[in-house]
């Protein structure tokens, strides 16, 4: 009997996670969508997981080689996203590109197979007034932008970014 119940308590979890995984086959990229006037930001967001670069598959636009389609390379790797990085600023928000081209299938992939986005805000700007990015939970509040932060704070939040990620890359 023990050993009955013993399985019949793993068997819900086994079954969730399978269906909780299917969607998301294929998915294992962590995506980093940002305004290219925000560079200096990426570049923060790069160092802080370039030690978990042999674990996570990480792709921001600097991985684009030359000869190669920006544009489909760009579809390809949203096609893969299991994270979604966005670094919002009021270029990030006022971008044709990032509005057309990348949030709609990243926030298609978030509503659809699982992906999850990630908000980081970087500078002052209206957020707020953007009701399909708004409904995610930021790392850091719109009042707190990282441009405001001082360094330890600043850290603090791309080591949280960090650890998020891994966590949801971990899930599965």
């Amino acid at each position: 009997m023990f050993y009955i119940r013993q399985e019949l308590s793993i068997l819900p979890i086994v079954a969730h996670q399978l269906f909780k995984t299917n969607p998301q086959q294929g998915r294992n990229k962590v995506f980093v969508s940002y305004s290219h006037l925000d560079k200096d930001f990426l570049t923060d967001v790069q160092r802080h997981f370039k030690p978990f670069l042999s674990q996570i598959d990480f792709w921001d636009d600097t991985k684009i080689q030359p000869g190669q389609k920006w544009k489909d390379e760009i579809r390809k790797a949203i096609s893969e996203t299991k994270v979604a990085i966005l670094l919002v600023s009021t270029d990030f928000l006022g971008s044709d590109f990032i509005s057309s081209d990348e949030l709609p299938p990243l926030l298609k992939a978030a509503e659809q197979n699982g992906a999850v986005i990630l908000i980081v805000i970087l500078k002052p700007c209206l957020f707020e007034e953007f009701s399909e990015l708004n409904q995610y939970q930021a790392i850091n509040p719109p009042s707190k932008p990282l441009l405001k932060m001082d360094y330890m704070e600043k850290e603090d939040t791309l080591v949280n970014l960090v650890r998020q990620t891994k966590r949801i890359l971990n899930e599965n």
